[in-house]
């Protein structure tokens, strides 16, 4: 059985609203008709060369990303750049593009839930409260704060999401404070200072810190914990294919797999 790509788009709305998105975010259907019939959907965190390419070895009709394979503005689409080779090969190759981002990362069950879920903490709050859609008992928000169960050392803290995410290395700064509270935001958190020291929280775990932001806070008394932007993001595969077999069990998914882009010696 098939759906079109609108009838997907708009069940994958209703659990993350694009109206919900940051002002500056791109995220939707970026390449491709909506009237698209897909039986066969790729998920990936971005839409990588690798990724189109295997989209379309597979036969794929659709690509789920997180993060918008269109994010800044772009004059020409040529073979000049990859990014022009990727969109010409989807374009030929009659693959669409959907990407969820910041609406993704701020609705109820989405990003910040499972990065909770999976450090298996209770959320106290939002990093940045964003506020309230249609349903007003579901509050939307940026990231999360949450408590931990006892008191963690940085590097403690640091080893114990190394184990959760199943990750190759995890980046630390420690500020020398024992760690009991801790807010979170999964992606970028390099323009989320003034709201991390608003928390009050012992710890800032995200997936993309700069060192003089991270300097910056570690003054502050506040440890830092960089996991990577894949590191904790790459969740988004294993939760959509849920999604999918859920929502839309006749099709097929093809899942990115886990292959994370930075490396250590």
């Amino acid at each position: 059985m098939t759906y079109s790509v609108k009838e997907i788009i708009d069940q994958l709305d209703e659990f993350a609203p694009k109206k919900s998105a940051c002002e500056w975010d791109n995220p939707g259907l970026l390449v491709g008709q909506s009237s698209f019939p897909v039986s066969k959907v790729y998920l990936a965190l971005d839409a990588t060369t690798s990724v189109v390419e295997q989209a379309i070895e597979e036969g794929c009709d659709l690509i789920v990303t997180h993060h918008p394979i269109l994010f800044r503005a772009i004059k020409s689409i040529n073979d000049d750049c990859a990014l022009g080779l990727k969109l010409m090969d989807l374009i030929r190759n009659d693959v669409a593009v959907f990407s969820m981002h910041t609406n993704f990362d701020s609705c109820p069950g989405g990003m910040g839930d499972l990065v909770c879920e999976r450090l298996q903490l209770q959320k106290t709050g939002f990093l940045e409260p964003t506020g309230y859609e249609d349903d007003k008992e579901l509050p939307y928000g940026i990231g999360f704060t949450a408590e931990l169960p006892h008191r963690m050392t940085a590097p403690e803290f640091a080893a114990f999401v190394k184990e959760r995410f199943q990750l190759p290395f995890v980046q630390y700064y420690d500020a020398g404070l024992s760690i009991k509270t801790i807010a979170c935001c999964p992606g970028s958190g390099r323009s989320e200072l003034h709201e991390v020291l608003n928390t009050h929280a012992d710890a800032f775990l995200t997936g993309d810190m700069g060192h003089h932001e991270a300097q910056d806070l570690v003054e502050e008394g506040v440890n830092v914990i960089d996991a990577g932007h894949y590191g904790l993001e790459h969740i988004f595969i294993p939760f959509m294919k849920s999604w999918f077999h859920d929502h839309f069990p006749e099709i097929t998914v093809v899942t990115a797999p886990i292959q994370f882009p930075a490396a250590s010696v």
